[in-house]
């Protein structure tokens, strides 16, 4: 297709799997020869990472959803462009963008968890009238017809990981990136890791990466950790990420004598290297649209044991590439995650198995995909 300016909206502060998945089909949509501009906020954790990876940002303010401040430039910026194409990653940027493009601008609304819609109007603005939506899974697409949006409008665009060492290398990861662990750099991390926190690097590690917000449910994996360690008391539980749930978590792992068993490291600085120090990683969400960190952990070859939330099941399937159990289940979950520590054959054939379906999921496979809407909704 002819080459576009893409412009990507975020407004979030911080730098989670949504932000990431921007900066990957960003990365490499530049290098299939599309100029692209992450729109995000001035300072903001994703504003320097857009800057680490050589990525043109723009800044708006985003002071409301409906902020007709930043449309009004925003649409000023995309008008001086060639091919301008808006891409919102986010809800309140689906407004942003709504307001901003009118029908002179193509726009995108992607659609990236499995909450239901609220309010008709707003609705519509937001997704009835862009261009094309697009969903990360069947399951959120399943969401968005349940809530009145026409199927054949929604597009299903998985979420991706850096595949091989080249798209390793537009991400911006370092050393062995999205890969399984050398056993040098995997009793390093496990060193580095046990020395900063106290965890004891010989026991089983069982961790956790994702926002401390309430559809990832940590309630269920702290149970599940206290029913866990009854059986095990040798398992560590480590929780990376951060998050307005922290303070609450924290207190409840004091609540259930977990203090030592249980460990919230708050936000780590290298993702990849957290998942190659684990035995398992264990994914409790009520609530995901995709679970992309279940792709990374995938690609490190690192077992899985999750819930059948939303799209899960369409990256995990039970039995072959991981364990499902159903959702606020801490009982199952539990029981996946012993599994997993107690059959290691078990645990490494699924595992093996969930990294050899990372590649269809790579970063050019999503930007391929990409191009090719925009080329459908593009004046």
């Amino acid at each position: 297709m002819t080459s576009c300016t893409v412009y990507h909206l975020d407004g979030e502060r911080t730098l989670r799997g949504g932000e990431r998945q921007l900066l990957y089909l960003a990365a490499a949509l530049e290098r299939r020869g599309h100029r692209n501009v992450v729109v995000c906020r001035k300072g903001s954790l994703l504003d320097a990472e857009a800057s680490r990876l050589g990525l043109k940002t723009a800044h708006l303010p985003f002071l409301t959803e409906w902020d007709p401040l930043s449309a009004m430039m925003l649409r000023i910026m995309a008008g001086r462009s060639v091919n301008p194409v808006v891409h919102s990653h986010t809800a309140h940027t689906a407004a942003l963008a709504a307001l901003a493009c009118g029908r002179a601008i193509p726009r995108v609304a992607h659609r990236r968890v499995d909450f239901e819609l609220h309010g008709a109007a707003s609705r519509s603005m937001k997704y009835d009238q862009a261009g094309a939506v697009v969903a990360v899974s069947q399951a959120v697409k399943g969401v968005l017809t349940g809530c009145g949006m026409e199927a054949a409008r929604i597009a299903v665009v998985p979420d991706a990981v850096p595949f091989g060492r080249q798209e390793c290398a537009w991400a911006g990861l370092a050393g062995h990136g999205l890969s399984p662990a050398t056993p040098e750099s995997r009793a390093s991390e496990r060193s580095r890791i046990a020395a900063k926190f106290g965890v004891e690097p010989e026991s089983p590690w069982v961790g956790n990466l994702a926002a401390l917000v309430p559809h990832k449910d940590h309630d269920t994996l702290v149970a599940a950790a206290y029913i866990a360690a009854r059986k095990r008391p040798d398992l560590r539980f480590l929780i990376a990420g951060d998050g307005p749930l922290a303070e609450s978590l924290t207190g409840q792992i004091e609540r259930m004598d977990l203090r030592g068993k249980v460990r919230l490291l708050g936000r780590v600085e290298d993702g990849p290297a957290f998942l190659r120090s684990l035995d398992v990683l264990a994914h409790s969400s009520w609530g995901e649209g995709m679970g992309s960190v279940l792709l990374e952990a995938s690609a490190c070859r690192i077992p899985i044991a999750a819930t059948t939330a939303g799209g899960i099941p369409e990256l995990v399937e039970d039995g072959r590439t991981g364990l499902l159990v159903p959702p606020r289940d801490p009982e199952a979950l539990a029981g996946a995650v012993l599994r997993l520590v107690g059959d290691r054959g078990l645990a490494a054939a699924l595992a093996t198995a969930a990294s050899a379906r990372v590649p269809q999921f790579s970063m050019t496979a999503m930007a391929e995909k990409m191009e090719a809407i925009y080329g459908r909704i593009a004046r």
